[in-house]
């Protein structure tokens, strides 16, 4: 796991919980952009820990659905449960789920939902008002908890207001009438505001996407409150009190709306970040909730059990192949031919003195890896390994097309992070929304006995001694290729003295899973080199690969494409 700023320096934390090495990559850097700590853990049962360790550093939670030991929906149940964390917001990110899949996980507690692969600009927008969720909730309940157990109480009532502060305010005010008062102050916020916002100002579901996108919402609420036509425009509640149950009736001003569309889940909408607040008051705060007439006066109904229990929920995943075979493996075939040959490395060993060995292991048909060199003269040899996020087909165009623009591109080669800018700015215009690779770029000098290179959001690439008495790693920081057009990237070196060799490999390998079910991580894959560097043997990718998953376990899991490369001088 890591950490993002310090909640010293006044930012919002997120939890990642992904088991996907790039796709935290990525959210990480997006949320670093926007200006949010965060910390990532790559399942459930791990994100868990962190919650039951610190249960209030979090603003909301970043969710993956399908996970291995614990799933999203695992964990989200146990968040649901835990009064502690019961109201903290949860996106939840899924690339295959049925309509059915999604109404449960909505059910269950799922705040807001984001369709893989992710578009950054959503993203960022559904953070934000996930984080306005968190704060208005913790004044709500902070508010709960500092106001009066007189309305415990009352009996009848009633109440009226204009405003969505004075909705929150009395939202709280009146859920002290009920002994589930944290739950019920969410479900009043959520009627009350809305008879104001959708009921007196008459904003519409359309244009408060529009407003939200704009960041206009709060701007247009002040400005239709002061106008005439809606000045005089009141919220009114009458609180009834019998004696099994509190009936709140809440009637506003408006010309009403067909709410029949909104009391159950629409999946037309689940991917939006706002409208299911009827549907969720219903479901998960109230044990009835009723319109009458045009739809400008409902009902809300909490029985003496004070509600309906959240219910622990876990869709199933499910995934289909759309390419067809022979096209799968024609596309295998030509991703191989991309690679370099034997007859390649045996030239490039005798032109730069370095030489060097692969194993390349896709997970399906088609791999999402690929990798390449380029002789920059004499002692000097150019070395990329890319790893798309994409899967398929879409994995395989997405290789053709960087091998291409590598090929074309002459400038820049022994500057590898003008290189992988340049690179980057064409992949940017070429990839999809939610579509990016993580990648190192470098230049291998036997003459200054070093490694230059650049990354993005790559495995940290690991040097060592031969005889495995010293190992070191270097930094594969930076945001994933594709992303930005505009991205600059860091510069930075590995020492490679001789009897040292330098090891490369994709996010298979580190995320491969061990008998215990956690991955072997990148301090496993390092301290695996030096060991089997220790032992002796032939020095080569597929040896140090070979000894990396038999210490791991028997026959570790591998989850995902797996590529190594081993470098090191011809002559020892």
């Amino acid at each position: 796991m890591g950490d993002g700023s310090p909640t010293a320096d006044g930012h919002t934390r997120i939890l990642i919980v992904d088991d996907e090495r790039m796709n935290r990559a990525l959210l990480e850097a997006a949320l670093s952009h926007g200006g949010y700590a965060w910390t990532s853990a790559e399942d459930g049962l791990a994100a868990w820990d962190i919650l039951d360790a610190a249960p209030t550093d979090f603003a909301a939670i970043l969710l993956d659905q399908n996970m291995p030991r614990m799933t999203g929906l695992q964990l989200l149940a146990r968040i649901r449960a835990d009064e502690r964390l019961t109201h903290l917001p949860v996106v939840m990110q899924t690339a295959y789920a049925s309509p059915d899949d999604i109404v449960e996980g909505i059910t269950a507690g799922v705040s807001y939902y984001l369709a893989k692969p992710l578009n950054i600009k959503l993203l960022m927008t559904v953070v934000a008002q996930a984080v306005r969720d968190h704060d208005l909730l913790c004044r709500l309940l902070g508010d709960i908890d500092r106001q009066t157990a007189a309305f415990t109480l009352l009996d009848s009532a009633v109440f009226r207001f204009r405003t969505p502060d004075e909705a929150n305010m009395l939202a709280v005010a009146l859920a002290r009438s009920s002994p589930c008062s944290r739950n019920l102050v969410v479900g009043l916020s959520e009627v009350f505001t809305n008879a104001v916002e959708h009921g007196n100002l008459a904003i519409g579901h359309d244009e408060k996407t529009r407003l939200l996108n704009e960041q206009r919402w709060s701007e247009e609420i002040a400005r239709r409150l002061a106008l005439p036509e809606y000045a005089e425009r009141w919220v009114t509640v009458e609180v009834q009190r019998q004696t099994d149950e509190i009936r709140f009736t809440v009637r506003d001003q408006g010309a009403g709306f067909d709410w029949n569309k909104y009391l159950t889940f629409d999946p037309g909408r689940v991917f939006s970040y706002h409208g299911r607040g009827i549907a969720m008051a219903r479901k998960l705060y109230f044990d009835d909730l009723s319109y009458r007439g045009c739809g400008n006066e409902v009902v809300c109904t909490v029985r003496a059990a004070g509600g309906l229990p959240l219910p622990p929920g876990e869709a199933a995943v499910r995934q289909q192949a759309d390419d067809t075979h022979d096209d799968m493996v024609t596309a295998s075939a030509m991703q191989v031919g991309l690679l370099p040959t034997a007859a390649n490395l045996a030239e490039i060993e005798a032109q730069t003195g370095w030489r060097i060995s692969s194993l390349y292991r896709p997970f399906a048909t088609v791999s999402g890896d690929i990798w390449g060199l380029e002789p920059l003269g004499e002692h000097r040899l150019a070395i990329h390994l890319a790893d798309f996020s994409s899967h398929g087909m879409a994995a395989a165009l997405h290789g053709f097309h960087l091998h291409t623009l590598i090929k074309s591109m002459g400038e820049d080669r022994d500057q590898p992070a003008a290189f992988l800018a340049r690179l980057n700015q064409r992949m940017a215009g070429f990839l999809p929304v939610g579509h990016y690779c993580a990648m190192i770029y470098g230049v291998l000098d036997l003459r200054e006995s070093r490694f230059t290179y650049a990354a993005a959001a790559a495995m940290r690439p690991v040097g060592a001694d031969l005889d495995g008495r010293r190992v070191w790693s270097g930094d594969g920081k930076g945001l994933p290729v594709g992303i930005l057009p505009a991205t600059t990237y860091v510069e930075r070196q590995i020492p490679l003295p001789p009897g040292a060799m330098l090891f490369l490999f994709s996010d298979g390998l580190p995320e491969a899973r061990q008998s215990d079910g956690k991955p072997i991580g990148c301090s496993g894959v390092s301290a695996s080199v030096g060991a089997a560097l220790k032992a002796g043997g032939e020095i080569d990718a597929a040896s140090l690969v070979g000894a990396i998953l038999t210490r791991a376990g028997e026959c570790p899991h591998l989850r995902d494409d797996l590529t190594a490369i081993c470098c090191r001088r011809a002559a020892e």
